[in-house]
C-alpha cells in the first residue's frame, strides 16, 4: 500500500509541476522529482526566442523606417507650405495687377469721354461758325441783289431817274 500512496503522490506531484511548467517555460525541481520538458516545450521555446529575437533584429528597421516616413512627411508638409506661399504671392501679384489693369482701364475711359466732350464741343463750335458764315453769304447776297439788281426801265449802272433829266434837258 505504501507503494500506491508514492505512485499517487507522485502522480499528484507530476500533474501540478506539468501544468506549472506549461504556464512557465522553465524546469523545476519539485519534491526530489524532475520534470523534463518535451521535445513539443523546446519547439515552442525556441520558437519563443526566434520570435524575439527577429523582433529584436527588426527594431531598427522599423525605426528607421519611421524616421523615414516622418522625415517624407514633413518634407511634404515643407513642399506644401512653399507652394502655398508661392500661390499666395502669385494671388496678391494678380491683384496688384488687376488693380492697375483696373486704373488703365478707368483713365483710358475717363480719355475717352474727354476727348469725345471735346469733339462735341468742336464739332458744335464748326456748326456755329458754319451758320455765322451761311448767315454773313446770305446777307451778301441779299445786298448784292439790292444793290446790282436791273430794274425795268433802267440800265446797269445809272441811277434811277437819271434818264429823265437827261431828256428834259
Amino acid at each position: 500500500m505504501e507503494q500506491a500512496n508514492p505512485s499517487l503522490a507522485e502522480a499528484t506531484d507530476r500533474s501540478g509541476t506539468a501544468s506549472r511548467d506549461a504556464q512557465e517555460p522553465t524546469a523545476r525541481f519539485g519534491t526530489g522529482n524532475l520534470v523534463v520538458l518535451s521535445a513539443g516545450d523546446g519547439r515552442a521555446q525556441q520558437q519563443g526566442r526566434e520570435a524575439e529575437t527577429s523582433m529584436a533584429e527588426r527594431w531598427p528597421g522599423l525605426l528607421e523606417r519611421v524616421q523615414g516616413a516622418a522625415r517624407h512627411i514633413r518634407d511634404v508638409e515643407d513642399r506644401a507650405q512653399e507652394q502655398e506661399l508661392h500661390v499666395q504671392e502669385l494671388l496678391e501679384q494678380m491683384r496688384v495687377d488687376m488693380d492697375a489693369a483696373r486704373a488703365r482701364v478707368q483713365a483710358a475711359e475717363q480719355q475717352t469721354r474727354d476727348v469725345h466732350a471735346q469733339a462735341t464741343r468742336m464739332i458744335q463750335a464748326a456748326e456755329e461758325r458754319a451758320d455765322a458764315a451761311e448767315q454773313m453769304l446770305q446777307r451778301i447776297a441779299d445786298t448784292i441783289e439790292a444793290e446790282f439788281t436791273v430794274r425795268p426801265g433802267h440800265q446797269a449802272g445809272e441811277a434811277p431817274g437819271a434818264r429823265g433829266r437827261s431828256s428834259a434837258a
